[in-house]
């Protein structure tokens, strides 16, 4: 890895009144055990508090203010601010754990080949209490694009040429411009795992996640696969099986959406679509039973009576 004049490692951290959470995530940045990169925080023309806090940390990290412009715009200027080679998204409610940064600038060393290094997470409550551990899979290309399983979780850190290389992330998509943008890196290189748990993820009624799923989520994930299956550029080897993606997809949408009617639908097409695929539900199923994900959760929302 060459050496940088400037950091090698910009941690960019996005926010829009999130000040309950972000004092907790900049001071795990900065305890961390690494001293070679900068942290560039991103207030998204936030209303609560976190200009103030903000001002009380600065001048170690770099502090941008700038009108409501949405979470993918943000981390996309962040990604145009950034000075490393090795670039990490840190959201301002998902503390990152001690060792992060040198695991990572570690792993990123010894494999040149990689282009994002992912960790296992942990999830945590509002309080910041663990909840559970999540140990990641190790990177398959057809488990990321066709079983729309995507093992990149908080913590990945990223070589910035192949940021540069796609352009950062996708501002189409609302929901799943995350996904994409590990799917169009993936066609660049290859993805792996740092076999230790490094980041953590905030569930909270407030987060992105809980707040974003219904029907316009479940949509962005079959839209997704079709954009991606329907590029001639995609390998044979992967393009083949689109049928197959496509009823993932609808089985991730299932999840996602918030009529039982809708789910339902999802689900319908998930099989119908490929009926081998409930041989591969079924398989994933047994592999992941510690942590159950998505996958045995479909039955339960398929059985919840919607809230009047």
């Amino acid at each position: 890895m060459s050496v940088s004049p400037g950091p090698l490692v910009s941690i960019i951290t996005p926010t829009f009144n999130r000040c309950e959470f972000l004092a907790e995530t900049i001071e795990s940045v900065r305890a961390q055990d690494y001293q070679n990169f900068e942290h560039i925080v991103i207030d998204d023309g936030s209303t609560d508090k976190t200009p103030g806090l903000l001002a009380r940390y600065q001048p170690s990290i770099r502090a941008i203010t700038q009108e409501n412009r949405g979470e993918h715009a943000t981390v996309n200027r962040g990604f145009e601010l950034a000075k490393g080679e090795i670039v990490a998204v840190v959201n301002s409610d998902d503390p990152l754990l001690p060792g992060a940064i040198s695991r990572a600038v570690e792993f990123l060393s010894r494999h040149p080949e990689v282009l994002v290094a992912y960790p296992d997470w942990r999830i945590i409550d509002e309080h910041s209490r663990p909840v559970r551990e999540i140990r990641v899979a190790e990177y398959d290309p057809v488990r990321l694009f066709v079983q729309h399983d995507c093992c990149v979780g908080p913590g990945a850190f990223i070589r910035r040429a192949a940021i540069q290389a796609v352009g950062g992330r996708n501002e189409h998509y609302r929901y799943v411009s995350d996904y994409d943008f590990w799917l169009r890196i993936a066609r660049h290189g290859t993805l792996a795992r740092i076999p230790a748990t490094l980041a953590s993820w905030r569930s909270h009624s407030g987060g992105a996640t809980s707040a974003g799923r219904g029907g316009a989520m479940a949509r962005e994930h079959v839209e997704l696969i079709r954009a991606h299956f329907g590029d001639p550029t995609l390998p044979k080897e992967l393009s083949r099986r689109r049928r197959e993606a496509l009823g993932w997809a609808h089985y991730a949408a299932a999840y996602h959406s918030s009529s039982f009617v809708r789910r339902s639908w999802h689900v319908g097409r998930f099989v119908a679509i490929r009926p081998t695929n409930l041989a591969s539900w079924w398989q994933r199923m047994r592999q992941e039973k510690p942590n159950m994900n998505r996958l045995g959760l479909i039955a339960r929302r398929l059985m919840r009576t919607p809230k009047a």
